[in-house]
């Protein structure tokens, strides 16, 4: 949001996701997080990031990344999957192509929430 830090990305995205798990779901401030996961090897970041260590589902360690300077929620960085890097969409220059291939974490959806047809849902991680 403030510019301090910038990313790019070298390739498509794996895929995109709707991740409505209950860390999150806290951490977007919303009801679920918007995320496309790429391969690590291809995010080079510029500037300086900070992390809050997480634990997951999985049990494994989680780094929640977001900027020092004005908070904003960047990467989610899984023990799980370490050739994987999730980018939270919102952070992106132009993310008016999105829409989610998948659901995660379909069973602490929102009750007012309606299930995107013909996309898969998950109960947990899927499998990547």
């Amino acid at each position: 949001m403030c510019g301090a830090v910038r990313y790019k990305i070298e390739s498509p995205p794996l895929g995109t996701g709707l991740c409505h798990c209950d860390r999150c779901r806290p951490q977007s401030g919303s009801a679920f997080s918007t995320v496309m996961y790429v391969p690590r090897r291809s995010l080079t970041v510029e500037g300086k990031t900070a992390y809050f260590a997480d634990i997951g589902t999985s049990g494994l360690p989680v780094k929640r990344v977001f900027c020092p300077e004005c908070g904003s929620p960047l990467f989610t960085d899984m023990d799980l999957t370490p050739e994987i890097m999730f980018v939270k969409v919102g952070t992106t220059d132009d993310n008016q192509w999105f829409f989610p291939s998948i659901e995660m974490f379909v069973v602490r959806r929102r009750s007012w929430l309606a299930p995107l047809s013909d996309v898969p849902q998950f109960d947990a991680n899927p499998p990547i």
